[in-house]
């Protein structure tokens, strides 16, 4: 018998699956929508001050409003219940924007119901934490960022096709993806429902727990203050890559949904190994790998001149991102205390995605003054696209500054040795099984050629 405190090893596995069903239904429901909001904006006039607004609410709002929701999640620990509510409340409000084609009220729709889906994130973290070891841990995450993954796919090539085929005014494009964003989000959240709450008896985190977090834990601190700086040298390309994708390439609908699935095929086929990398060989060397590889991506949108370049950097997005943010949510496990994962995890992603939201802004208005000054399009593209590049170079070389609060049984070029060489004994056996198939099948028809002439 285990105590309410204690889960038993069957309860950590029934939990982690409901974990894993909710995130393919609740990407599947998000999936239909949130790749094709900035697009949406587009459509209806948003200006390239307006466009880095709306994605840096798109992208980050549900990380800065996720320090009042981590207090609420460690405060009174209904984790399951916020879950389910967050996800529903998201859905409801994104219907609204079936009512509108006035950019201010776009914003002010996509704010509101971007807010009130941040309550789940840091809800999920904490049960996470609960229900896995620090051993596994990097794993379990990379099978749920898996399984979003899975769900978001299908639902962006389908909503692409969609919205390419109805084709018309905004309202009628956008209007069954919206519908079937609320009714996937729905399942998401009865699924969430049968998640079981252990109950606590150690106390919420604080205010006055936040500025002693960044002030005693040195390992949050310096994760923190990284994170300022990678934060705006990525947020100031973001506008710039929906200009890019709109205006340079012109892609279609359908185009860009593909866009979406080439990044997550390649992060779930990636993931089989960075949650391996992470567990064995650490977090950090992922963590540089992938922040400081990031420059990659501003660089060949700046010299894209064609879907396929896109394509090619939407290749890179799904292996630098399955090999950071895998590493990056297993290390802030790792590092929080176990009453306040879900305080300390919102407050990362609040102080993360503040200043990328800022970056974002920030560069949706040095766009408009470049363009003021009399530079035109192309120049004020290159201008920004190189700000971001170098930005992200020297802010992801410096989480190579970052110190681990474990010691792992493995080095990373070591084990990243031994996942080659098993991944190719496994082809190889593939190919001699195929082989031995096909020798049988032709000895086979052989013997059945020789039977037939014989008659």
């Amino acid at each position: 018998m285990t105590s309410d405190n204690q889960p038993s090893k069957g309860s950590d596995e029934r939990v982690l699956k409901v974990l894993y069903r909710r995130a393919f239904f609740s990407s599947f429901g998000s999936g239909l929508i949130s790749p094709f909001i900035p697009i949406y904006a587009t459509q209806i006039g948003a200006s390239p001050s307006e466009l880095g607004l709306i994605q840096a609410i798109n992208s980050v709002s549900p990380s800065i409003a996720q320090i009042p929701w981590g207090f609420l999640v460690d405060k009174i620990r209904r984790r399951t219940l916020i879950i389910s509510v967050s996800g529903l409340l998201y859905a409801s409000i994104m219907l609204l924007l079936l009512g509108t084609n006035n950019v201010l009220e776009f914003i002010l729709i996509i704010l509101s119901a971007y807010l009130l889906s941040a309550m789940a994130a840091p809800a999920i973290n904490s049960i996470l934490g609960e229900y896995s070891s620090r051993v596994g841990r990097a794993r379990i995450v990379a099978k749920i960022n898996a399984m979003a993954s899975l769900g978001s796919m299908p639902a962006t090539v389908l909503s692409g096709y969609i919205i390419y085929r109805v084709g018309g005014t905004a309202e009628e494009m956008y209007k069954i993806p919206l519908i079937l964003c609320f009714i996937f989000n729905l399942i998401a959240s009865t699924i969430a429902l049968q998640i079981k709450d252990l109950r606590f008896t150690s106390g919420a985190f604080s205010i006055a727990g936040w500025a002693r977090a960044l002030k005693t834990n040195p390992y949050f601190k310096r994760l923190c203050l990284l994170s300022v700086f990678q934060g705006f040298s990525m947020g100031l390309a973001w506008p710039l890559f929906t200009l890019t994708i709109v205006k340079v390439i012109k892609a279609d609908m359908f185009q860009i949904s593909l866009l979406n699935v080439v990044s997550a095929s390649t992060a779930i086929v990636v993931r089989r190994f960075t949650g391996r990398l992470a567990d064995r060989a650490g977090r950090k060397p992922l963590i540089v790998i992938g922040r400081t590889g990031l420059f990659l991506i501003p660089l060949i949108y700046a010299l894209a001149k064609s879907v396929y370049e896109l394509i090619l950097v939407n290749f890179i997005v799904g292996i630098l991102m399955a090999a950071s943010d895998v590493a990056i949510s297993a290390y802030l496990l790792d590092i929080s205390p176990k009453s306040m994962r879900g305080s300390y995890t919102s407050l990362y992603n609040a102080i993360a995605g503040s200043f990328t939201f800022l970056g974002s802004t920030a560069g949706g208005y040095l766009f408009d003054l470049c363009m003021n000054l009399g530079l035109n399009f192309q120049d004020s593209m290159m201008i920004m696209y190189t700000l971001s590049i170098f930005g992200r170079i020297s802010s992801g070389l410096l989480y190579a500054t970052i110190k681990e609060p474990y010691k792992y049984p493995a080095k990373f070029e070591e084990e990243l040795k031994q996942i080659f060489e098993e991944e190719v004994e496994a082809i190889e056996r593939m190919m001699s099984e195929y082989k031995k198939l096909e020798d049988e099948d032709l000895e086979w028809f052989e013997r059945l050629s020789g039977n037939g002439s014989k008659r």
